[in-house]
């Protein structure tokens, strides 16, 4: 039987939509931009990992080389997957979270533009829950749902709130972490996001006293 043919993935449409000056002022800012020659600078790094986060399936190998991240060398034109992992180590979250603050903010006011509603943009606050890997790491962190039974959950869960553009769904900023943490308190980290000239939207499960304070804040900014 012949097996259908492997398509490689497509990886132009990352360039068109990451302007490279946004993660060069990422690393800056976090202290990651590297200082020296090597055969995965800090920038093919973060493409990287953007990039196995959105082809996931395809192998780490493949994806670098259809990125073209690895410099030349002509001793050794091969990259070790140990090297990708400690290149992947050494970055750590804090420049993709930045990245993802520039990013959202700037694909979101692209797209706001002739979508406001009696000239305010429209917003929606909410959670969700994600599973985790099944490692022990995780389930310190983040910890998992607790049954009746006492039975904790297969995999370690994580509480997930976001704010969401009502016209084009895109999400202008996000926070994460353990589960046991309660949604209201996510929510107020979300609350100084919330742009002026706004309208947000609350599940009624969110109304409490602390979270009224987001009425009338910042300029013509308000919630229901």
């Amino acid at each position: 039987m012949v097996g259908k043919a492997h398509k490689h993935p497509d990886f132009s449409a990352l360039s068109q939509q990451i302007d490279p000056a946004w993660i060069a002022h990422a690393l800056a800012v976090t202290g990651k931009a590297s200082v020296r020659r090597r055969r995965l600078p800090a920038e093919q790094v973060v493409w990287l990992v953007i990039a196995l986060a959105m082809y996931r399936h395809q192998p780490i190998p493949e994806v670098v080389a259809h990125l073209d991240l690895v410099l030349p060398d002509e001793v050794n034109p091969d990259i070790a997957k140990s090297a990708l992992t400690q290149a992947r180590q050494r970055l750590g979250e804090e420049p993709l979270a930045q990245l993802f603050g520039l990013s959202a903010l700037a694909w979101d006011e692209r797209h706001q533009q002739g979508r406001s509603w009696r000239g305010l943009a429209r917003y929606a606050i909410d959670g969700s829950t994600l599973r985790t890997s099944d490692t022990p790491e995780n389930r310190q962190h983040f910890g998992a749902q607790a049954y009746a039974s006492g039975v904790a959950a297969s995999y370690p869960q994580l509480r997930l709130l976001t704010l969401t553009s009502l016209a084009t769904h895109l999400v202008r900023e996000a926070v994460f972490g353990e589960y046991a943490k309660n949604e209201m308190r996510y929510a107020r980290d979300l609350l100084q996001a919330i742009p002026d000239h706004s309208l947000t939207v609350f599940d009624k499960g969110f109304l409490s006293a602390e979270l009224d304070r987001v009425h009338g804040s910042g300029v013509n900014a308000g919630r229901w």
